[in-house]
């Protein structure tokens, strides 16, 4: 009995390894461009981000900071001095009458727990005022 023979196989020859080899070099390394720059580009808009943040709270802490001046301007004033001692130190000028009013009648009339007056005076729109002149 004869063994059937076996189909030779064709080995690529020199110039096809070598463009084969190229080949996959050439998309190993275009692969790798593309996953540097994707990753450049995600660190640059993080860090654009940050950036953005920190401007934000740059111009934040600059108001803050220039409230903070104001504030410790007023304070240097003498009318704030003035009303400082009146206030905490019960001082008064020479002429001046103080008046002492007790804590709970102080809180009665204080702005928040003053009461609205109701609108008295309420003008009629001017179809009220036709509905008036012809059925009143």
């Amino acid at each position: 009995m004869e063994q059937p023979k076996l189909p030779k196989l064709k080995l690529p020859d020199r110039s096809e390894m070598r463009s084969r080899l190229l080949f996959t070099v050439g998309a190993l390394v275009l692969l790798y461009m593309l996953v540097a720059t994707f990753q450049a580009l995600w660190q640059n808009y993080q860090l654009n981000k940050e950036l953005a943040s920190l401007r934000q709270e740059n111009g934040d802490l600059t108001v803050q900071n220039n409230y903070l001046q104001d504030l410790i301007a007023y304070r240097q004033t003498d009318s704030y001095k003035d009303k400082e001692a009146r206030e905490k130190l019960n001082y008064q000028k020479a002429g001046e009458t103080v008046l002492i009013v007790p804590q709970d009648a102080a809180q009665r009339f204080t702005e928040g727990n003053a009461q609205k007056q109701p609108d008295v005076t309420q003008t009629p729109t001017n179809p009220d005022k036709w509905w008036q002149y012809f059925f009143s």
